[in-house]
């Protein structure tokens, strides 16, 4: 065994299993400002740009919840929001005139909260698809992020006739007591009428949010929530380990010592949701993932988030090219946020023709990307597709992987490594230790904000 394999080990067997999400990689707080800016059209000149990935950021809300680290603020000024909105159209226009020719496979709306949008708003964002970026709203796979607090049967009509295909709400707990804890306020008695209100729309896919490790949460509430959640028959299930992030009310509150207080009951919590869910026929995708088949959907065969490029609109929405990122800077305090924004409504058109904060990827962050994009997932990671695009062989590139099906935390058939288990379980910390030690600098260096 390789010293570095040795030192995986230890690191699987001692290390803490709940790091942080790793959504995507390199992590934002690796992002710095280019010492140059990087002109659009140049950078996207030679990209394949016939299944991109279209994400609208619309950092609104009407309140923020306790545990969010997410880049929004809450309670808006109305012409805030109508300004942001004429930016991100004209945004879009310069990402057209940059791409050329180009092919959008699939898109999502998040947030903040999209559905904070009145019906004239949501209106224009959706122009901006149709109109500006010629997506073909009917047979593109989209999804739309609401809250409780800010949805309604209009909202549901607009976004039911425009062809979304899957709706994603938060609800966290069912507990009201819990919710309150993280910041929400949703009483029981709303919560049922509402579900049953959106499962009644039919989206193709209907998403609900949970989150473990609420603080005063038993095995007995997260059951009672689980299984209050499946009455609804949502196609997926995301379920959150809590987190207690820098700069959030609870983490003002709590402290980084709540994530050593509750560790165990969050493996328990873990592994009673993974348990529950797979008996009510839910298929798990990932540690947070779980999904029921779904026949018909608008599936799209030529994206692949380990491949493709994505644009991103708005404030904190990244863009992805093969070897660049960028977006705008990322905060979470409300001042912070709120500066960033103010920046972008008072854009010109030239500004949007140029990324000027970002990371750049050299190839051993392009393999460690494909890697944790791919393992990290039920369909697990190629081999043989790796070296087609690298190369080089992905056991000879990365040695500890072999320490994972050592501790059967994954099984290899037909050259395709998956998780299986437990393995699912580590999939935070597995994530963390293949960023590389230079995105691993730059996310230490990094000030919050």
């Amino acid at each position: 065994m390789t010293e570095i394999a040795h030192a995986f080990h230890r690191y699987l067997e001692e290390s803490n299993r709940f790091q942080s999400y790793l959504y995507s990689y390199p992590h934002k707080t690796a992002y710095r400002a280019f010492e140059e800016k990087l002109n659009l059209k140049e950078l996207w000149a030679t990209e394949k740009k016939h299944a991109l990935y279209l994400y609208t950021h619309i950092p609104f809300c009407r309140m923020k919840c306790a545990f969010c680290n997410l880049f929004t603020v809450s309670h808006p000024r109305e012409d805030l929001v109508n300004l942001y909105l004429k930016k991100i159209q004209l945004e879009a226009e310069v990402v057209r005139d940059s791409l050329g020719d180009f092919n959008f496979a699939g898109y999502a709306i998040g947030g903040g909260t999209p559905s904070h949008l009145d019906i004239k708003q949501l209106e224009q964002l959706f122009s901006v698809y149709t109109n500006t970026l010629g997506v073909d709203l009917q047979n593109t796979p989209g999804s739309f992020e609401i809250s409780p607090d800010t949805i309604n049967d209009e909202k549901l009509t607009f976004l039911s006739q425009h062809g979304v295909q899957r709706l994603s709400i938060g609800i966290q707990s069912f507990i009201e007591s819990e919710a309150r804890s993280v910041g929400r306020v949703q009483p029981e008695t709303m919560m049922e009428p509402l579900l049953e209100k959106i499962s009644s729309y039919q989206f193709p896919i209907f998403n609900l949010d949970l989150i473990y490790g609420i603080p005063g949460q038993t095995p007995e509430t997260w059951l009672a929530s689980l299984q209050k959640a499946v009455q609804f028959q949502p196609t997926e299930v995301f379920l959150y380990p809590l987190y207690v992030r820098p700069l959030t009310s609870l983490f003002k509150k709590h402290g980084s010592i709540q994530i050593a207080q509750h560790e165990d009951i969050r493996t328990s919590l873990y592994r009673i949701g993974r348990d529950f869910l797979q008996s009510q026929g839910y298929v798990q995708d990932s540690m947070r993932l779980f999904r029921k088949p779904v026949t018909g959907l608008r599936e799209s065969s030529e994206y692949s988030c380990q491949e493709d490029g994505m644009i991103g609109l708005g404030t904190n929405a990244r863009s992805y090219t093969t070897d660049v990122h960028y977006s705008t800077e990322y905060a979470v305090s409300k001042a912070n946020v709120a500066a960033i924004i103010d920046d972008y409504v008072a854009k010109e058109r030239g500004d949007f023709m140029t990324a000027s904060y970002g990371i750049r990827l050299l190839e051993d962050d392009r393999k460690r990307r494909y890697l944790i994009k791919s393992l990290l997932k039920a369909q697990g990671l190629d081999g043989a597709h790796y070296q087609s695009i690298y190369g080089t062989d992905v056991y000879a590139d990365f040695p500890e992987l072999q320490i994972l099906l050592e501790m059967n935390l994954a099984q290899e058939s037909g050259g395709r490594m998956q998780l299986q288990g437990e393995g699912m379980a580590y999939s935070d910390l597995i994530g963390h230790w293949f960023i590389s030690p230079a995105v691993k600098q730059k996310m230490q260096e990094y000030v919050n904000k």
